[in-house]
């Protein structure tokens, strides 16, 4: 049996990946995760958007272990997720039409009821959070962009803590 060539691994990793991006580029929000799963989300502030209309959560149901604000879009160009529910890993990319400081305080609140506690939090022009839960961390980057909304990029990776 021939052992498979490295230029054939990386063309199946990409293929892999092509087929991911393919399986979501066709989705709306509602669709991804194809779950009827209720995902506690919640808005940053009231739960009505800025005119005051109530904001359903989104479908954010493969993210069961992390707060998802109301009406996040998730950018799928900058977004890689291996693994599901409680346990995956990767990049969230997402754009939300809350300014900066609100989602701060969102994230400030939200995650320790998801179990996250905080380790770290460095604030500024471009805020970085990083909290811990288990056998993993997540570090929150929050950007401002334009018109008052914002930029949140959630990346968990697998964590050991160091022995003493």
């Amino acid at each position: 049996m021939r052992r498979p060539t490295a230029r054939a691994a990386r063309a199946a990793f990409v293929l892999s990946l092509f087929s991911l991006g393919f399986v979501f580029s066709g989705c709306t929000l509602a669709d991804i995760g194809g779950s009827t799963k209720t995902v506690r989300t919640s808005a940053p502030s009231s739960g009505d958007d800025k005119n005051g209309s109530p904001t359903p959560p989104p479908a954010f149901s493969q993210f069961s272990d992390v707060p998802v604000p109301a009406n996040a879009r998730m950018d799928l160009d900058k977004t890689i997720i291996l693994g599901a529910e409680d346990g995956w890993i990767g990049r969230l990319a997402l754009d939300v039409n809350y300014p900066l400081t609100e989602m701060y305080s969102f994230y400030e609140r939200e995650m320790p009821n998801f179990s996250w506690e905080r380790i770290t939090v460095v604030r500024s022009s471009v805020t970085t959070m990083t909290y811990s839960r288990g056998a993993r961390i997540a570090t929150i980057t929050l950007q401002p962009r334009n018109s008052g909304a914002s930029i949140v990029d959630f990346t968990v990776s697998p964590y050991k803590q160091a022995t003493k």
